[in-house]
């Protein structure tokens, strides 16, 4: 068609779309206050979750605040979708999770965010960990089983350390069918790598890059950028490192 009215088409199509919330979140955010035996922390470390430092208050409250402030991070993304924060869960929760959210989204996108900060790394096989309902064991879910429960179209959000492992093994589960899936996957690192420790971020560094982009930018910025060379914030290098993203905001 012509230019003009295939700009004119584009941008009604777009306004559709995003009259209604085109995607439904569901999340699994998982902390708890022992390290999980894989884990090796240096001394300080990141404890920040959500922005939130998990040691300042009792556990339960803690892991209730993270979960509500991931939430509202991500309402601020897409306020008309619905919400659902499981705080270490079950295998069974997860299941009725995913297939309630996928009964309601019907045809619209699925985002679960997965918060594996207190259990082991995902294994060679793609299965992520979770609790039994008593708390004393680490229950492995295959990424096959999470995938058959909630379809698609979806995406997912893996934040913990060796997240490739999950991507690598959803990659051979259909590669063989040679199927094109609707799923985007999101992970924080490669499946040889860990997550970041530096005391000075939050320790869901991807999360905040992707919730709280700005807020995660400065604190970038502000720690890497001009202190670590000690010129501090006056300095004109530092003051025009920041345009960008006051252009942005």
């Amino acid at each position: 068609m012509a230019p003009q009215k295939a700009l004119e088409s584009i941008g009604k199509t777009l306004s559709v779309q995003y009259e209604r919330p085109v995607i439904k979140f569901s999340w699994i955010p998982l902390w708890k206050s022992v390290d999980p035996p894989d884990v090796i922390k240096i001394s300080p470390c990141a404890r920040m979750e959500c922005w939130i430092d998990p040691f300042s208050m009792a556990p339960q409250k803690a892991l209730e605040s993270i979960g509500k402030t991931l939430s509202v991070q991500y309402e601020r993304w897409q306020p008309r979708a619905r919400y659902k924060v499981q705080l270490d869960p079950t295998v069974e929760e997860v299941k009725k999770l995913c297939s309630t959210c996928r009964k309601y989204a019907k045809t619209e996108r699925v985002l679960f965010h997965y918060n594996g900060h207190g259990v082991p790394k995902p294994t060679a096989s793609g299965e992520i960990w979770l609790f039994n309902k008593s708390y004393t064991q680490y229950i492995p879910l295959p990424i096959s089983d999470l995938d058959s429960w909630l379809k698609t179209p979806s995406i997912y959000v893996f934040d913990c350390s060796a997240a490739g492992m999950i991507v690598n093994a959803f990659t051979e589960l259909h590669d063989p069918s040679g199927l094109t899936r609707d799923c985007i996957l999101l992970a924080a690192c490669e499946s040889h790598e860990t997550l970041p420790q530096r005391a000075e971020f939050p320790a869901d560094v991807f999360t905040s890059c992707l919730t709280t982009p700005i807020k995660m930018a400065l604190r970038w910025l502000f720690e890497l950028g001009c202190y670590s060379s000690g010129r501090g914030m006056s300095s004109p290098c530092c003051i025009w490192c920041l345009f960008p993203i006051l252009i942005i905001v």
